[in-house]
Order: C-alpha cells, then structure tokens, then sequence
C-alpha cells in the first residue's frame, strides 16, 4: 500500500470508531449494533481498510495488545467485595456452569452445523463464545432498569466471564496450535505453564504499578494513566515472549489486583474506559468487521444463524434453569436472566487472532472461525438489543419511566421534588445524609441510600450506570459546584442541575456563567427553605391547573422525556405532560 492509502486507512478507522460509538450513545443501542455494519460496509467499500493490508504482520500483535488493555479494565472494575456482599454464589454458579454448558453446548451445535470443520475448531468456537462482557450487558441493563437481583446477577457475570473466557479461549488455542505443529498430542502440563506464566507476570506486573502509582501521584499525578499504560503493555508483552497468549492472564489479573487494593487512589486510571478502551474497542470490531468478506459470511450464514437460535432458546435458558435450581429468584426474573446474554469485543477479538494463527498453521476449518463469530455477535446483540426491553415489560420487570433522576439531598422540599417527580413516572434515587432524613425519605416511599459521591471514580461510575439526570440540593454550595462538575463529566453538561448558589453564604467564589441552575438565579437553597416555611409546596400539577405565583421546576412528557427549568429556559407543557412546580405560600 501506498502512503496515501495507509493513511486513509487508519484515519477511516478512527473516524468509523468514533463516530459509530456517538451515534450508537445518541440512539442508546449497543455500540457494536452500529460498528460492526459500519466496519463491514467499508470493508466492502476499499481493501485500504482491511487488516491484512493496512497492519499486515503488526495485526494479530495489535489485537493481543488491545485485547490485553480491555481485559485490564475489565478487571479494574471487578470490586470483590461489592460482589461477596450480594448474591456471590449464584453468580459463581452462573458463570461457573454457564462456562461448562455453553463450551459443550456450542462444540456438539458447530459438530452438527459445519461438517467441515475440524472438530477441534468446533471447540475452539466453544471457548470463544461462552463470553459476554459488560461492554454489551451495561447498556442494556442501564436502559430496562431490571430489579436489583437480576441488575446485580446480570452484571457480575459479565464482568467476570470475560476474563475467564478469554484465559479459557488461551487454553484451548494452546492446545489446538501444539498439536497442529507434528501432530503433538494436548498436553495438560502445557495450559498449566501458561496459566502459571501469566500469573507470576500479572502479580509481578501489579506489584510494580502499585509501587510506581504511589509515586507517580505523589509527585506528577496526570502522568498515573500513562504510567498504568506503560506497565500494563510491559507486562502483556513480557508475558506473551515468554508464553503465547500468557499476556491475556496478565493482564486480567493486574486489574483485578489493582482494582481490589485500597492503599493507592485509582481513580485516574478510569480514564481508561472513556479515552483509551473506548477508543480500542472500536478501532478493533472496525477492523474486525471489515476483515470479514461477503464471500466469507456467505458460506457460514446459515449455519451461524442455526447456531444463535440454538444459544438463545436452547443454551442459555438451560444455563440459567441449572444455575438459579432452589435460588431465590422469581420465576420471571429466572426468564429474564435467560434472555440476556450478548456476546461482545472479546468473543470477536480472540477469534480474529486465534482464527488467523490457526489458518496459518493449516487447521481445517479455521478461517470460518471469524465469521462464525461475527455473526454470532451481531445476532445476538441485535436480538436481545431489540426485545431484552420488550420481554422485560412483558414480565413487568422493566424500570418504569424513560429517565432516572438522582436527587442529592434528603431535606423535606428536596423529598417533595423527588415524590412529585415520581408520581409522574419517572424513576427516582435520592442520596440523603444524615439518618433523619433518610428515613424520612424511606418513609414517604422513595428509593433512598447514602450517598457514594466521594467515592472513587471507578465505584462512583458503577453507581451511576442507569442515572440519566442529578439534581444537587445540598445546603452547601461548595459541594453542589464541585459534585455537579463531577457529573456533568459522567452524565452530560445538560443534565445536571443544582440550586443556585447563595453568593454571601458560600466558601468559594460560584463558576462564572455556571450552567444548570435548577428554576433560577434567585432560588437558592435559603429561598426555597423560605417559600417552604411560608407554605408553600413541589407539587404535581395539570399544564392549566397552573396558579399565579407557581414557579414551574419541570415538566414530564407523556413519553415520559422530562426537561427541567433552567438558566431562563422554560419548558413548555402540552396536553398530557405534567408540570412539577413549587406552589406559591402564605406566610403562616
């Protein structure tokens, strides 16, 4: 390829990874839903973004690298603790058994579907797909809002069968790569050594991140991601010359050390997930999906069609029955769980760099691993992307209202917000201090706890996953400025509100020309404590059964779409949205 070629080829790659991941953000549908035909289509389009062409050799490296780094992060989000606290053992059960059941299941399905293939690529393709991976599972979960068991249980098996799948998917291309070469027989002792490898590397590797991190954010903290990044490739590389594929254990490891440990501050490294990870997971299904032919697909749609009905209706159900026997799930949430299960990046990322080496290496049947796999991704996502929230309805399971409002603050107007906000349909959480307050909260039915803000990044993220909107009501302005600049950050610049700030009675100077001042300049924290001690209310109220002096906070959509009044901007109610306002008092 010429330079001008390369160099459309990587920047049609970026631009496709990108700009796939806004528009599928902004349609709130897995992202893969978009990457994968974007990453086909171009495929189809010009050779300058294939693989082959544009990496060549510096390819299947490429993809054990980022494979490598995703694992990491997935690790860094795997918080033991949290996971001991809940239902652990239904969720070891599930993965545990899902693993097994899946691995069968698929290698007697692909037996039967692709008869020439080479048996040991028919398990093979077992190893690849017994994942899932929460950056397909989250998405969806934010967006049904399921209770809090199935949430729960749904999440953990995510984020931890990828890592266990990815090391088993390791395992089992060891295997198959040592017997292609002399027709050597498997041997147990070889997966062993490479489990081993990546172990004593994935320790050594978190040990000195541990000691570098505690110096690094002591002295030049902004440098803790490039750090994290330097140590984590080291190790991923260090462990792959010593051992094939040794690095994916490493690097699996190292996150889930890093992750658990509370003496350093991790929160920098969460960086990760919204520049570095995000960035790799499209560049990869792009190049990925554009590696695949229509020639390819062609030959092995049937069959991979056959074989997604075989896992949704067949082996996943099957899963589930066997792990939750005697749980203490409801029948429907055991459908619901059943009906989850997409495959993600490390399904598709393992089977372009298993499936290209065997190629090589002359096993029947293996350059049909990443299309198998291809369509298998995309079935499933798009399957459970498009009826996951339709079952949920149906089993009365899913989270009611198209938004969820977080309410910072647990004073009675603060309480008074949140209720109205909920008789409107709209989810509400609300984090209260003191224990008062929060029973006051618990009392008048509304989902209270304390609140995690002053946690770490990484804990404050899996906090927020289904929160679409926060309103920060806090007496201290201080808190609301610093807070709302924190969310802002995970939520959206127009999706976060708080009271506006009192100039006298703050600490620090507001934000010049701060945004999402909830209501208005004039209503701080003291003025709506005032108009609450003369009588006045947040209420729910008709578009005309609105008074004079009523002051319009928010209005709700029939569609269940919710716009709050801020910074001059008034909404505008139509007939059957509902009008939260703070009603006019008279002084007692």
């Amino acid at each position: 390829m010429s330079t001008d070629e390369t160099l459309t080829g990587l920047g049609l790659v970026v631009v496709l990874a990108v700009a796939s991941q806004l528009v599928a953000r902004r349609l709130r549908i897995p992202a893969i839903v978009v990457l994968l035909p974007a990453g086909f289509l171009a495929g189809v389009a010009t050779d300058d973004i294939h693989p082959a062409n544009l990496l060549g050799s510096l390819y299947q490296p490429f993809v054990s690298l980022a494979v490598g780094i995703i694992l990491f992060e997935a690790g860094l989000k795997l918080p033991l603790s949290e996971l001991a606290a809940g239902a652990h053992r239904l969720v070891v059960k599930l993965v545990g058994i899902g693993i097994v059941v899946t691995l069968l299941g698929v290698f007697v399905t692909c037996l039967a579907l692709f008869g020439d293939v080479d048996r040991r690529v028919c398990f093979l393709l077992g190893a690849i797909l017994v994942v899932s991976g929460p950056t397909v599972v989250l998405p969806m979960l934010a967006f049904i809002r399921p209770p809090q068991a199935v949430r729960s249980l749904l999440k953990w098996e995510g984020v931890l069968i990828d890592p266990f799948g990815a090391i088993l998917g390791v395992l089992v291309f060891q295997g198959i790569s040592s017997s292609a070469h002399g027709g050597a027989a498997w041997h147990p002792g070889e997966f062993t050594v490479s489990l081993a490898v990546g172990t004593a590397f994935g320790v050594l590797g978190a040990l000195v991140l541990w000691l570098l991190l505690s110096e690094v954010q002591e002295n030049a903290p902004r440098q803790a991601v490039a750090a994290t990044l330097m140590v984590v490739v080291g190790a991923i590389v260090a462990a792959d010359v010593v051992r094939d594929d040794a690095g994916f254990v490493a690097a699996t490891l190292m996150g889930v050390v890093l992750g658990n440990q509370r003496r350093i501050e991790m929160t920098l490294t969460a960086e990760f997930d919204e520049t570095l990870v995000q960035l790799l997971i499209g560049v990869l299904f792009v190049l990925i999906a554009s590696s695949v032919s229509p020639n390819d697909l062609s030959s092995v749609l049937a069959g991979s069609i056959a074989l997604v009905v075989v896992m949704v209706l067949v082996i996943r159900p099957l899963v589930v029955a066997l792990a939750t026997w005697r749980s203490p799930l409801t029948l429907r949430e055991r459908a619901l769980v059943a009906w989850i299960a997409p495959r993600g990046i490390v399904a598709g990322a393992t089977a372009s760099a298993f499936g290209v080496s065997l190629t090589e290496d002359g096993v029947k049947g293996a350059d049909k691993i990443l299309p198998i796999v291809f369509v298998v991704i995309f079935g499933t996502v798009v399957l459970y992307g498009l009826t996951a929230p339709i079952v949920a309805r149906l089993l009365g399971l899913a989270g009611g209202g198209s938004a969820m409002v977080l309410v910072v603050s647990g004073n009675p107007w603060a309480r008074q917000l949140a209720l109205a906000l909920q008789e409107c349909g709209v989810a509400v959480r609300m984090w209260a201090g003191s224990g008062d307050e929060l029973e006051a909260a618990q009392a008048a039915g509304l989902r209270a706890e304390r609140g995690r803000m002053m946690v770490d990044a990484l804990s404050r993220e899996a906090e927020l996953e289904d929160v679409t909107h926060a309103l920060l009501l806090t007496r201290s302005d201080d808190f609301n400025a610093f807070a709302a600049a924190e969310l802002r950050g995970e939520l959206g610049s127009r999706r976060v509100f708080r009271v506006a700030p009192d100039g006298e009675a703050s600490d620090l100077l507001p934000p010049l020309g701060e945004s999402g001042i909830l209501g208005g300049d004039e209503l701080t924290w003291s003025e709506l404590s005032h108009r609450l001690d003369a009588g006045g209310r947040i209420t729910r109220r008709q578009p005309g059964a609105a008074q004079d002096g009523d002051l319009a906070l928010a209005v709700v959509g029939s569609d269940g779409k919710i716009a709050f009044a801020a910074d001059g901007h008034r909404p505008q109610p139509r007939a059957g949205d509902a009008v939260i306002a703070l009603t006019a008092g008279q002084p007692a």
